[in-house]
């Protein structure tokens, strides 16, 4: 049927190309043939009222279809047309083809063709395969033809039409592909200068958010009239009309989003890019069976929607603005509990449901709990009352119940999930009764915001009565799942930067000074602790100091002993009279997915409960805390729903003002001091951060000092360079690291820097460095200024505890500040106090403590070597792994001399085997003739096979072969490699894997979050050095050492723990209930101070993080 019109494209198409005077973009010459061509199909195939219309812009130049096609009113599909040659699979398209692809594939029906090839896409999936006429068309006139293939694939693409969602799910994610392009349709929009839609993004920022960035406003314009549609679906609303008359007709039952819909749906009538997005929507979501679709899912089918949504439609906006949705099964412990504590502590038996009760969601999302409330409310009215009572009673509880919201897709499925849930109890309260706010909660509530016009006055009308409502009206209870976003310095609002009456309630969260916390400070720079900063002010300090309160938060548990939150610790314990916290992530940082409360989420997480009781209370909180199981979410799930908060599954915290809301531990536990009592000085290790300037061999980083130096564009340098943290690539320092040259030179100017040396990077991870000030963000001085070839470094995690493996690991030259396990950073221990080691780092009060006890003279020497005999063990960590769930290694010294040398004796071999054999020298051990320690010879791991040099044979994956104890490089084989040593790890960080990483051929890793990576982080050796070969056997005889000698380490521990131990150097002369980590931390910066060891201050940290945000 096609093929008299194939034919006639053959012709028309050999004309067109055989002119040589044709000018243009290469494609240009196929748009008129292939115009008629599309035309004279869509006849023959039998739909009449085809319309063709000519480049519909999109988003950018480079993504614009040649040609949309109407059936009638209804948008069809979309055709886009590539020069000849380049073919018509869009999976081999580079550059800007690639990205349009990437965009037009959000589309539900594209046709791609050069004219020679074809394909056809739906929903970014390609439906048959690419095809190609046959004969060229530069010269086969009408002899060109084309098979079956080719009428089943325009019949296809003309009778497209949307197959509606078949559950919540997949309504999200085909709506979250459209929202994605209307969003870059707009952005591109005011890039061009769209004087209707600047208008409004500025009238927009009036209203509701002043600061809002173009991109920010793209985003909330999006899904509001996303939203605005699904909205309307689901209200029964026909979609095919006018957005205005969409906007109206929802206005009737939602005003705000109505509204919303008529002045930004408008605008996108008028803008041909927006328009065929916004017709696309229209006619895939007109599909919607919303009671067909509700009754298919469960109860709520708008439970998870948003947060399927995010996932499709941006996942790294879920992750800006911390938009994770909380499981119901904690939402439902949260409200409980939250429930009991108003009966309990405040006296106020019908709790949620009493009416002195207002209760605020600060960042409500969906609704969650808000819902939850009201179910309760519910429960409680119909147990009371009867179950007709409870549909007027929650409608009267509607005022009590407030929520804001700063995005208006949540804030639309929010309001529908409450009506729904409110008709589903007997409420028959509307739209406009609910207390629910487009807001954001942070911004000043006194500021004064321009009036625009009537048109606008729904939208306003939600801001001003979010900003009564901060300003006037008194909270009992705030609950809820504020967003998470570090590194959120500047976006912390009105808390953060204060207003005109001089109030910035984040100082009172903000360490003092003298405290010297000057390098932890930035950890308040976060959401999270901005919505604390502000329900505690809205709850506690707006109101009289003995009027009762609440705030129930789930947040990440950085906070409960980060040392940067000290001072926030004891404002709460000041505010409050009753704190309950439940960790809920005992496994630590990084946990297996299938153990996290927020799957997306590797942070330990947390709830934390602040009462005050009537009255209020002179002396600090009372501080509980509990742990759950560690274990599957599931039955976290289940453990929750059984705490109650009389219950005996709480164990007490310090009530010293400042101490972390940890468990202060058994008695027993608590009475061994902490790794920090030990010491006069610790610090974070070395922080590069610029990944370039550590590798795994010297040569890469000589060479990637040439190409920086050597690149002649200072732009392109800078890019190389990566400016940041008061570094810059053409800025020259005063002085260099201690014990290198100072060089005057900005490195961008140089010709040369310090020559790469040994780098203590990972645990037993020897790589390099360049040890120049010029390149390393935050080098730490002091631990260069101390460096000798007497030093020992330990190396420990601070803010939580480890988990499997060496609870202490040693370095011989200063460590990175993830020397420890590869992630989490940590503290540093150095053994000696100065580079001519004649200055003890360890405490002399503990030096005294133990040469009484022991009789005889202790040396500083034999306490570090003491503590790795005794800590730097897989045996430790798991003889203490109850007792670690509260941070803080404890170090345990036996009454018994003869146990204290057999410990030293063994710690003095560890250490020397960590370093490599550079430290505690073992003359009577075997080594290489370099040094390095070994095994016996018929135990020793030895390389059997030679691992390829060559750039073919470059490795990139390790096997292992348990029963013939063989470990494969590539092609390559060690032999005499342990199950023991090839599963060696460091809190599951799989030591020999880690090391093999950075040495693979494809050394390639995910971007975390904003992270930049510099190119030169592309230059490394297309082959396995020889000297990787030398280092990995090295590593796996020490290993093999470890392994072997801890078993002795168990050993001794346990003979230690049988007996007696010593008491006196657990807090070294300080209260013994707050010697934890973070209340250690001001002490040992005190001593720091006297010995002139301390870093940045408050003004120098300021200075270092207005480089950041300036770079």
């Amino acid at each position: 049927m096609v093929e008299p019109a194939v034919r006639a494209l053959g012709k028309e198409l050999k004309h067109k190309l055989a002119q040589p005077s044709v000018t243009g973009d290469p494609e240009d010459q196929l748009r008129t043939p292939l115009d008629s061509f599309l035309r004279t199909i869509a006849e023959l195939l039998g739909f009449a009222d085809v319309n063709v219309i000519g480049e519909v812009k999109m988003a950018d130049v480079s993504s614009r279809p040649d040609f949309a096609l109407t059936l009638g009113n209804a948008l069809t599909g979309f055709v886009e047309i590539k020069a000849l040659g380049k073919g018509a699979d869009p999976r081999t398209y580079k550059g800007h083809d690639k990205a349009q692809f990437e965009r037009l594939k959000l589309l539900p029906n594209v046709l791609y063709t050069d004219s020679q090839s074809w394909s056809l896409w739906q929903n970014g999936v390609l439906v048959g395969r690419v095809e190609h006429l046959d004969g060229d068309v530069r010269s086969a006139g009408d002899a060109l033809a084309s098979g079956d293939w080719f009428e089943g694939m325009l019949q296809a693409f003309l009778s497209w039409k949307p197959i509606p969602p078949s559950n919540a799910g997949e309504l999200a994610r085909v709506s979250a592909r459209l929202c994605r392009l209307f969003r870059a349709e707009v952005v591109a929009e005011l890039s061009d200068g769209a004087r209707t839609l600047r208008s409004t993004a500025d009238d927009w920022r009036h209203l509701l958010f002043p600061t809002a960035s173009d991109e920010q406003f793209a985003d909330g314009y999006a899904q509001a009239v996303m939203f605005g549609l699904l909205i309307a679906r689901a209200k029964g609303i026909s979609i095919e009309q006018d957005t205005d008359q969409i906007g109206k007709q929802l206005g009737a039952t939602n005003s705000l989003v109505g509204r919303a819909m008529q002045v930004l749906g408008s605008v996108a009538e008028d803008e041909s890019g927006l328009k065929a997005v916004l017709d696309t929507a229209k006619r895939v979501l007109s599909t919607v069976d919303w009671p067909k679709l509700e009754k298919g899912s469960k109860r709520d089918a708008w439970l998870y929607f948003y947060e399927d949504f995010l996932a499709t439609y941006d996942s790294d906006l879920r992750k800006q603005t911390g938009s994770y949705y909380t499981p119901i099964p904690v939402v439902a412990a949260m409200t409980r509990l939250t429930d009991e504590a108003i009966r309990s502590l405040l006296g106020l038996q019908m709790g949620l449901a009493d009416d002195a009760v207002t209760l605020i969601d600060p960042a409500m999302g969906t609704g969650a709990f808000l819902l939850e409330a009201l179910r309760l409310v519910a429960d409680r009215h119909a147990a009371d009352y009867g179950a007709a009572a409870q549909g007027p009673a929650l409608t009267e509880r509607l005022k009590k119940v407030i929520g804001f919201e700063i995005q208006l897709g949540p804030y639309a499925v929010a309001q529908l999930r409450l009506l729904a849930e409110l008709t589903a109890l007997g409420s028959a309260a509307t739209a406009d009764e609910l207390r629910t706010y487009v807001a954001d909660t942070l911004s000043d509530p006194n500021a004064e915001h321009r009036t625009i016009g009537q048109f606008y006055e729904p939208i306003a009308e939600s801001r001003r009565n979010a900003d009564r409502i901060k300003r006037d009206e008194q909270i009992l209870v705030v609950l809820g799942n504020p967003p998470y976003k570090d590194k959120a310095k500047g976006k912390g609002g009105w808390i953060e930067t204060g207003a005109n009456d001089g109030l910035v309630p984040l100082n009172d969260y903000t360490p003092p000074k003298e405290w010297k916390l000057g390098p932890h400070v930035k950890q308040l720079r976060n959401s999270y602790v901005y919505f604390w900063r502000w329900a505690t002010w809205k709850v506690f300090d707006s109101v009289p100091k003995d009027a009762p309160g609440i705030v129930t938060f789930i947040t990440v548990a950085g906070f409960l002993d980060g040392d940067g939150f000290q001072q926030m610790r004891a404002s709460l314990r000041n505010q409050a009279t009753d704190i309950f916290v439940i960790e809920c992530s005992p496994e630590g940082l990084m946990p297996p997915v299938s153990t996290r409360i927020f799957q997306a989420v590797p942070h330990p997480v947390c709830i934390v409960m602040a009462v005050r009781r009537p009255g209020g209370g002179s002396d600090p909180a009372t501080v509980r805390v509990r742990s759950l199981t560690a274990g599957d979410r599931a039955e976290k799930f289940q453990e929750l729903a059984k705490i109650k908060l009389d219950d005996d599954g709480w164990s007490p915290v310090s009530t010293s003002p400042r101490a972390p809301f940890t468990a202060v531990g058994n008695l027993t536990w608590t009475r061994h001091p902490l790794l920090g009592d030990l010491f006069a000085y610790d610090a974070s290790g070395v922080m590069p951060g610029r990944t370039w300037v550590v590798g795994s061999d010297a040569w890469t980083l000589n060479r990637r000092i040439e190409a920086l130096q050597g690149e002649p564009d200072l732009l392109r340098q800078r890019a190389l360079f990566i400016e940041g943290a008061g570094l810059r690539v053409d800025k020259a320092l005063k002085e260099g690291l201690p014990g290198y040259s100072v060089r005057p030179l900005p490195i961008a100017s140089d010709t040369s820097t310090e020559a790469p040396i040994r780098y203590s990077f990972r645990h037993l991870d020897r790589a390099w460095i360049i040890p120049d000030k010029r390149v390393l963000n935050r080098p730490n001085p002091t631990l260069w200024a101390t460096a000798s070839d007497a030093q020992v470094y330990l190396t420990a995690p601070n803010s939580d505890s480890p988990t499997h493996g060496p609870a202490v690991t040693v370095a011989a030259s200063p460590p990175d500040m993830h020397h420890h396990r590869g992630h989490g950073g940590g503290r540093v221990y150095p053994l000696w106090a100065d580079k001519a080691a004649s200055v003890s780092n360890v405490r002399s009060t503990a030096l005294e403590v133990l040469s009484e006890a022991y009789m005889r003279s202790v040396t500083a020497e034999e306490v570090v070597s003491y503590i790795v005999g005794v800590t730097s063990n897989a045996g430790y960590t798991q003889r203490f792994a109850s007792d670690l769930v509260t941070p803080g290694i404890r170090v345990p010294f036996p009454r018994q001399v003869a146990l204290f040398d057999r410990a030293v004796s063994l710690g003095k071999q560890s250490i020397w085997y960590q370093t490599y054999g550079l430290r505690m020298k073992q003359a009577d051990r075997l080594t290489t003739s370099g040094g390095s320690p070994r095994l016996p010879a018929d135990r020793a791991p030895h390389n059997v096979i030679a691992i390829p040099t060559t750039p073919d044979g470059f490795p990139n994956s390790l096997a292992y072969d348990a029963d013939a104890m063989r470990l494969s490089v590539g092609g390559g084989v060690i032999d005499n490699v342990t199950p023991e040593m090839r599963a060696y790890s460091v809190d599951g960080v799989n030591v020999v894997d880690k090391w093999f990483s950075y040495r693979k051929a494809d050394r390639s890793r995910p971007v975390i979050g904003d992270r930049r990576i510099s190119d030169l982080m592309k230059i490394q050796p297309d082959h396995w050095l020889t000297d990787y070969t030398s280092d990995l056997v090295d590593l796996l005889n020490v290993i093999g050492l470890l392994v072997e000698l801890g078993v002795d380490q168990s050993t001794l521990l346990q003979d230690i723990l049988n007996g007696e131990t010593l008491e006196g150097l657990s807090g070294l002369g300080e209260d013994e209930s707050s010697a934890t980590p973070a209340a250690k931390h001001a002490v040992t910066q005190s001593r720091a101070s006297q010995a002139g060891q301390v870093g940045f201050d408050f003004d120098d940290l300021e200075r270092v993080e207005m480089d950041e945000t300036q770079s």
